[in-house]
This record gives C-alpha cells, structure tokens and sequence, in this order.
C-alpha cells in the first residue's frame, strides 16, 4: 500500500483529522469487516463446535506470532491480553511485592501501571522526569534506585510529553526486573521487547485494532507466581498459561487484520510527520514541550482551558485529547498526512 492507499482504508479520515490514536486509534474498513464476518459466523454457525474452536486457536496463534514479530521475540513469550493494564496487573500480583519491596517508576506514568503498583503493598519511588530535558531521565530513574528495589516499572513512551526513556541503558545499569508499559510505542516506533522481563501491548491504539485487546511479552515466566488463574493455566506450559480471559473471535480477528495491515513503512513515516507537526507548531508560536526525536505524541499548550480547546478542535474536525496536567496532546501515525497537521497548526495558531 501506498500512503494514499492506506490512508484510505480509514473512512473517518475522509471526515477529520484524527489525532488521537494515543488513546483509540482509527479503525480500518478491513479491521471492521472482520470483525463483522467472525460475529456472522458465530450467529449462523453456532459458537460452540468443535470446528470453531480450532479455528479460534488457529486465529490465536496467527495474532500472536504477528505480535510476537513486531516486538522481536519468540511465539511462546506473547500471552494475549484485554489490555496494557491487565498486563500489568498480571505482572505485578504475580511478583507478590510487599511492604518491604521498593518499585522504581516514573512521574509521568498513565494510571494503568501506576494503579496496580500503588495496589502491590511495595513503596513506590517516582524518579522526576516531566520537569527534566529527556537526556536527564535515565539519571533521575537510577537515582531512585536502592538495595530495595525489586522492580522497576515505568513507560516506554511517556503518555503526557511523549519522550522516550532509554530502556535498554536502564536494564544495563540496574539489572533489575523490568516491566515496561507499551501502551504508546508498539507500532508506533521500533521495539525490541526483550530489552525487558515483561513488555505489554495495547491493540486499541496504534496498532488499530479493537478495544479490549492486548498482548503481553513474558520473558521471565519463572519469576511469577500468578495470585489470579483461569483454564489456560493447567493447559499450557507457555505465556499463554497466564491468560485469564478468551479473547472473543471477533476482537482477535479485527486484531489480526490491523496488524496485518501495517506497513513496512509505516514507523519511518509517523516519524518524519511528527517532527514536522512539532515544528510546524513551533513556528506559529505555540508552546511544545515535547522534544525533537521522540515519540509519535505531541503534547502542546494553548490559552483556556483544555477541555474546551479539544470540544473546540472537535467541531473544526480536528480529534485531540486534553491531560491531567493541562497540556493537549496530539499522536502523530503513518495513517496522518500534511494536510491533518495543517489543520491542527491553524487550530493551535487562531487559539493563541
């Protein structure tokens, strides 16, 4: 596909520009379709043969090994899950933490992580990195670090500024467990999951897909105690034993069919229109406080308040989010073009 081609297949980009796939992404009429044709199936043909079934666990397995591709590691390391948060959650009651465990994680972190180490009875320490250029985090994080800590848990992209932290000098510094929140970088920019013990995967955001859908990356299965077990724990000897839900057909179809729709060049473009969406901002004078070479999200700020900025730019067709500390944010993918970014400069630029 070419970037017309794929654009395309997104019928509310022939409406708006839709800029906030760091909450849902677009859908996809393939995506839709899908999904539309799993639910037929099972109101025609029944839900619960034989047949079924195997074709269930064929689609399963397909997803997981399109996943398993995209962050670089083995089939038998995804487990499928309804969420970043659920595998977070997973990750942490499973590490059984207690009073006197500490966990290392970050001010910016999005409440799916940052509840369920808050939940864990360990003392939590937040290295300060929103108030720090993004060359300093890897200092603040490691400055948090004491012979307490069991754990160190924080985002790959930070959900507020979008910066990247520097996982891999993170693990080689501490050695320590690390889970990583994935929520804002799995296709969004490159990924090798094995950076860490465990790296979780939103399906509903840049990947396109349904809600309620994710994956999970186990790479220190033996290292977990699950508190919380379903079936699938006395069937499989693999990640997928820590499975606690069957995924519906048609949320793994419509998964399937997003990921399989990605393309080759999809990362490489979301890079470059983001770097010209943040400069584009810059020269009409608006206040950016994500850097240059980051993530796919801008976060950016204008005179009012933010809730009515987006309610705003959602009547001019433009769909962006406001966050917790004030600030808007945009999220920049391969499905965007030029003329999106125009449309969101204008906005930025009459709102001053």
């Amino acid at each position: 596909m070419t970037p017309v081609e794929a654009r395309a297949s997104f019928p509310v980009l022939g409406r708006c520009a839709y800029l906030n796939a760091g909450s849902v992404g677009p859908l996809s009429r393939r995506t839709f379709e899908a999904m539309q044709s799993a639910e037929k199936a099972a109101l025609e043909q029944g839900r619960g043969g034989m047949s079924v079934w195997e074709g269930a666990a064929a689609k399963e397995t397909a997803l997981r090994e399109r996943i398993a591709a995209l962050l670089h590691v083995p089939l038998e390391t995804i487990v499928l899950t309804t969420s970043t948060t659920e595998g977070c959650n997973l990750v942490v009651t499973a590490l059984r933490l207690t009073l006197d465990d500490e966990v290392v994680t970050t001010d910016g972190e999005h409440p799916g992580l940052l509840m369920p180490l808050l939940a864990s009875g360990a003392t939590v320490r937040k290295a300060g990195v929103m108030q720090r250029p993004a060359c300093d985090a890897l200092a603040a994080i490691l400055s948090e670090v004491t012979p307490r800590t069991r754990l160190i848990a924080l985002s790959h992209v930070l959900w507020l500024d979008g910066h990247v932290l520097p996982l891999a000098e993170i693990k080689r510094a501490t050695g320590l467990p690390l889970l990583v929140d994935g929520a804002q970088s799995v296709g969004a920019i490159p990924v090798e999951a094995s950076v860490a013990d465990w790296y979780t995967v939103s399906g509903q955001k840049w990947l396109c897909g349904p809600e309620t859908t994710g994956a999970l990356y186990v790479g220190g299965l033996e290292r977990l105690r699950p508190q919380i077990q379903s079936s699938a724990a006395s069937a499989r000897t693999d990640a997928g034993r820590l499975a606690l839900v069957h995924l519906a057909p048609a949320m793994v179809a419509g998964l399937l069919a997003a990921v399989e729709d990605l393309p080759d060049w999809g990362i490489e473009r979301a890079a470059s229109l983001v770097a010209r969406c943040r400069e584009s901002l810059l020269a009409a004078g608006v206040e950016v406080r994500t850097e240059a070479g980051q993530g796919t999200l801008i976060s950016f700020r204008v005179p009012g308040d933010p809730a009515a900025a987006v309610k705003a730019a959602e009547k001019r067709q433009i769909v962006i989010r406001s966050l917790p500390d004030g600030w808007l944010r945009a999220s920049i993918g391969w499905w965007n073009d030029e003329a999106d970014i125009a449309r969101l400069v204008g906005f930025a630029r009459e709102a001053r």
